[in-house]
């Protein structure tokens, strides 16, 4: 009984403090998308939600409506969490939204902007989960999947594609290529964003977000991950994928 009531008022709040078109990121589990969110919090015009939604599962047509039975939490969190005043946008991370670009183009009737985050598949499937080290957090097929999946959008005009390696090597040109497609400022609090963020933890981390490093770039090379990373690279889509990455 409470979720119409969550609704109206997040659809109140959000007419009445965003004017820009939202922001989605996405891409495979374990490719930086955590990382992204909280560079982008930092920015003065874009309240980041703390929390993935994953708004977009289970959604499916009823007659000639889109139906989103998970769209009350996007609602629920404009009015739990605090927005800067200087917001005129929201983002919202889930890497669940790779998989869903067509729906979020409807909700926004193709007014939304999406950035993808690739990671090399290799680093990604030596991921542990950070609640069970014991397991690895995404499997090759995953990683094909999702990556697959984002080839295809490309080339879409309300699609941008970055890298996870360039972002933690070559931060300054990357986020500047983030925010030209945004059409915001590359302002002195996204440059130095780990003094503004918003977006400190989160479940997917094993501990609070901390200063870019390359340290996690390449540990595939490392003794002891050969036998997990021919999963991935004897498979010749995979392989594929990682040639038009130019990972190999």
């Amino acid at each position: 009984m409470f979720i119409p009531v969550i609704t109206w008022l997040g659809r109140r709040t959000e007419k009445r403090r965003f004017t820009a078109p939202p922001v989605y990121i996405g891409g495979c589990g374990r490719s930086g998308t955590t990382l992204l969110l909280s560079v982008l919090s930092a920015h003065n015009e874009i309240f980041a939600c703390p929390r993935e939604l994953n708004l977009f599962e289970g959604a499916r047509e009823k007659g000639t409506e889109l139906e989103l039975p998970k769209l009350y939490r996007l609602y629920r969190t404009f009015i739990t969490e605090k927005i800067k005043h200087t917001a005129s946008r929201y983002c919202e991370k889930s890497p669940s939204n790779i998989r869903h670009i067509e729906w979020i183009s409807r909700l926004h009737n193709g007014n939304f902007k999406m950035i993808q985050i690739i990671r090399d598949g290799r680093d990604v499937v030596l991921s542990r989960h950070p609640r069970d080290p014991g397991k690895y957090w995404v499997s090759p097929e995953r990683w094909i999947d999702d990556v697959a999946t984002g080839m295809n959008y490309l080339e879409h005009p309300s699609v941008h594609t970055i890298r996870y390696e360039d972002l933690v090597s070559d931060f300054d040109n990357t986020v500047k290529g983030i925010c030209n497609f945004l059409e915001i400022e590359f302002s002195e609090e996204i440059r130095h964003w780990h003094k503004h963020t918003t977006v400190q933890k989160n479940r997917a981390l094993f501990s609070n977000i901390q200063e870019i490093n390359k340290n996690a770039v390449g540990k595939w090379k490392k003794a002891g991950s050969d036998d997990r990373v021919k999963l991935l690279t004897e498979n010749p889509e995979a392989n594929g994928l990682l040639k038009k990455m130019n990972y190999i």
